[in-house]
């Protein structure tokens, strides 16, 4: 039988090596804070459906069974993927800042088989401040967002996207990268924002 599901508080408990007092500190780690209606998928067939949520600070898919209260999370597997209000969680390996190979979820942001564009997002935990005296202000402990973009190419390993104009010339070459930068500087293409990386990936996916 296919293991599919982890107990979500164990499975985060190892992931973090801390355990928080989430109702202590500033933000949520949270992607939707509200469990949504979502589809399981083995191998690209529907396995299940569940009211689940992405945890972006241990990054786990938990789902809540149907009258229960305890949380469980999909198991991770390049098999299992997930649909949460219709962004695809896939769980991949991929290519870090620092060019270190890691697994974890990712998001599908667009359909081409060819250059496929994903997100990575993630919750950061800072911890809080106290202040040494009191003309010094205190700072709570807090999750901070974290945005990430990774570029797979012909169903390569996703590898991070740095938002610069010398990032493409590294990844597609110098004579392809002069085009692509013309269509940067004619679209006003800002390369950290997600709307625009995808105008960027479909030019990319009919050009390229």
């Amino acid at each position: 039988m296919l293991k599919w599901l982890n107990d979500a508080n164990n499975a985060r408990s190892a992931k973090s090596n801390q355990n928080l007092d989430v109702s202590n500190i500033e933000g949520s780690p949270y992607y939707n804070e509200e469990f949504i209606p979502g589809n399981i998928y083995y191998l690209d067939k529907i396995y299940g459906n569940y009211p689940m949520r992405y945890n972006a600070f241990s990054d786990e898919v938990e789902i809540q069974r149907t009258g229960s209260n305890s949380m469980e999370s999909v198991y991770k597997s390049m098999s299992l993927s997930c649909d949460i209000d219709g962004e695809k969680f896939i769980y991949a390996k991929y290519i870090n800042q620092k060019g270190i190979a890691q697994e974890g979820y990712l998001i599908r942001l667009n359909s081409s088989q060819k250059y496929i564009l994903y997100q990575k997002f993630s919750k950061l935990y800072k911890e809080g401040k106290k202040a040494a005296t009191s003309m010094h202000p205190s700072y709570p402990p807090k999750f901070e967002d974290k945005y990430e973009y990774f570029l797979s190419a012909d169903n390569e390993f996703p590898v991070y996207f740095k938002p610069s104009k010398k990032e493409l010339t590294e990844l597609f070459g110098q004579e392809r990268a002069a085009d692509i930068k013309d269509y940067i500087k004619q679209n006003k293409i800002k390369l950290t924002q997600k709307e625009d990386l995808l105008m960027l990936t479909d030019y990319l996916n009919s050009n390229l």
